[in-house]
């Protein structure tokens, strides 16, 4: 076997790093070569170049790094030309990956997605070009599935792995003592922009909330992010824990959690919950003229329905945040019909396992022999 691997953000590194396991598991002593950060290296990928030197947030840190993304899609390419992969397992970063598999498929390589960039929210033509150049697009949600194959695309579902991570996280200790009262979480994001522009909001409504349901308010900080970002903490009676995230989300009673990937994880918990978001003015107005669904949050996107309260942009309020959180704490029936759509969701993505069937699904594309452990979709 012989791979080539690349991922951009740390979410790609760490999926990426799992999958070469997987296929190294299957076909021992395979090579790959790429594009990853410390955890793909580390489980054998050779790196051409670091992803890490190419984390970008914002318009300014995109100009900005224009000269290294470069370099590293020419890197890339030559590395394929000479060392001739069977193929390039491409995981999510669609902007890159957009340049990249243009240059790949004019070298003859042959193109396997691995988490499906998610352009059919807010890029379709995108989506269109991604199901052309695709031998196959290996995805983590049904319905992705579904959207592609409608493209022409040899499209399967193969889960999600944060199921695995739950799994793992519920089966560790709480870093918090039994609880004695309803608990509030707080998940204020794990970059430091959204946490400043959420924190605010969020513990003002926890409190208040507090008061008048006595509560416990637990805030979960994201790896590498400071305490200073979560001022008057303390001395409001929250306490922030920076592990145990999922023991404590599934003894909590009410979730406030930032439009993104937790949601998932908090969906896979079983913890109801209230989904808010908030960028700048300027992001949101071109977000919106882009996006073509009819909701923000994963979860709601994933059910087709809504599930859970979206509190978006300006509807951010800490009266509008604590007036959907009080109407669900008063409502066992709407805490309850909340739940039962949240195990619905847990379902759609699918068993443990993802990362072994994504193997086997970028094996089959080789042609090579299967154990059959693919995801019916």
């Amino acid at each position: 076997m012989n791979l080539l691997l690349s991922a951009g953000e740390a979410s790609g590194d760490l999926h990426g790093a799992r999958l070469l396991r997987a296929l190294e598991a299957r076909r021992p002593g395979g090579r790959a070569f790429g594009m990853g950060g410390a955890r793909l290296v580390a489980a054998g990928l050779d790196p051409i170049v670091r992803s890490e030197s190419l984390s970008v947030v914002g318009f300014i840190e995109v100009v900005e790094k224009v000269p290294g993304l470069l370099r590293a899609l020419s890197a890339l390419q030559a590395a394929a030309v000479a060392r001739r992969p069977e193929a390039a397992v491409l995981i999510d970063f669609p902007d890159f990956h957009n340049l990249l598999s243009r240059r790949l498929a004019r070298a003859g390589v042959p193109l396997i997605y691995y988490i499906s960039p998610q352009v059919w929210a807010w890029r379709p033509w995108r989506a269109r070009t991604i199901a052309a150049r695709a031998r196959r697009i290996i995805t983590l949600f049904p319905f992705e599935t579904a959207i592609y194959r409608r493209l022409g695309a040899d499209a399967v579902c193969a889960g999600h792995p944060l199921v695995e991570d739950v799994e793992e996280g519920l089966a560790g200790v709480s870093p918090l003592p039994a609880k004695v009262r309803r608990r509030l979480v707080l998940l204020p994001g794990s970059r430091t922009s959204e946490v400043g522009r959420l924190w605010g909001v969020m513990s003002e409504a926890a409190v208040r909330l507090a008061r008048r349901h006595d509560l416990e308010v637990v805030a979960v900080r994201a790896g590498g992010l400071p305490e200073s970002l979560f001022p008057g903490a303390a001395e409001r009676g929250i306490a922030v824990i920076a592990e145990g995230l999922h023991s404590v989300l599934a003894s909590a009673d009410l979730a406030f959690v930032a439009s993104g990937t937790a949601t998932l994880e908090t969906a896979l918990c079983g913890t109801p919950m209230v989904v808010v978001y908030r960028t700048s003015a300027l992001s949101y107005a071109i977000a919106m003229a882009l996006i073509r669904l009819s909701w923000f949050s994963l979860v709601n996107i994933v059910a087709g329905e809504e599930i859970v309260p979206e509190l978006l942009q300006d509807r951010l309020t800490v009266e509008s945040l604590e007036r959907e959180a009080d109407a669900l704490l008063t409502s066992p029936e709407r805490l309850a019909a909340m739940k039962r759509g949240l195990a619905r969701v847990s379902l759609e993505l699918g068993p443990p396992g993802a990362s072994a069937r994504a193997a086997e699904y970028v094996l089959s594309a080789l042609g090579a022999p299967s154990t059959g452990a693919g995801m019916a979709s």
